[in-house]
């Protein structure tokens, strides 16, 4: 609340005086500095979920860059996370980012403040993951229908659904399909588990939907595939 009534008297006071340029000079924050909370600097989790938190009390910063990168931002290998987490209309800055899944190994993730005009240096520190060693956050990749062909009508009602799909290393994985008889996919008539990305039913005369979807057994689950409308007469 002290943000949001600092704002409006600076508004108010504008209205009224009529110049507001050297009322709505920013702060330099650019001598501050972000205090990180964990993971800290040196660190070791024998987790692979990990939360990263920082202190966000710090006056007139209106928004948090987070960075993490693997195995550090000199000779960095990916760029996990680069998020800017901003202010919200009640005037607070959430200074936590939760449950993000990592890999064993060595990383490193840095905080800066920023506002309108200026920013503060980042602040950094590297911590080390050592969980389940057969850990997998990899999601299956999504499926390719194959056939029925898309638009495709029928007149033999043993259907043979086909797909394409790479597993990725890990994991074991499985194909779900989902058969609908509405295009808004509300209306869901047959839910089975694929075999060697196919599946194989008999239906009555009518036009359908189908997706598919494929998961693995640690939990990850692919993006949902096209959707293919068939009919059956």
């Amino acid at each position: 609340m002290k943000w949001i009534t600092k704002k409006v008297l600076v508004v108010a006071v504008c209205l009224i005086f009529g110049s507001c340029e050297d009322l709505l000079e920013e702060p330099d924050i650019s001598n501050q500095q972000v205090q990180l909370l964990a993971p800290t600097d040196g660190s070791l989790s024998f987790e692979n979920q990990i939360s990263f938190s920082w202190n966000g009390s710090m006056e007139d910063v209106d928004a948090y860059r987070v960075q993490l990168a693997q195995p550090n931002f000199q000779n960095a290998s990916q760029i996990l996370i680069d998020s800017v987490v901003q202010r919200d209309t009640l005037g607070n800055v959430r200074a936590r980012i939760n449950a993000v899944s990592l890999l064993n190994g060595v990383y490193e993730w840095r905080v800066k403040g920023l506002n309108g005009g200026f920013e503060t240096p980042y602040t950094t520190a590297a911590f080390t993951v050592d969980g389940d060693e057969d850990a997998d956050f990899t999601p299956p990749n999504t499926p390719q229908l194959a056939a029925p062909l898309n638009g495709t009508v029928l007149d033999d009602p043993e259907i043979n659904f086909e797909w394409n799909r790479v597993d990725v290393p890990g994991t074991a994985e499985r194909d779900s399909i989902y058969i609908y008889t509405d295009e808004a996919l509300q209306m869901l008539q047959v839910k089975g588990l694929g075999a060697n990305k196919s599946f194989s039913l008999t239906l009555s005369a009518n036009t359908y939907y189908w997706v598919v979807q494929a998961f693995d057994a640690a939990g990850n689950r692919s993006a949902d595939s096209e959707v293919f409308e068939f009919t059956l007469n």
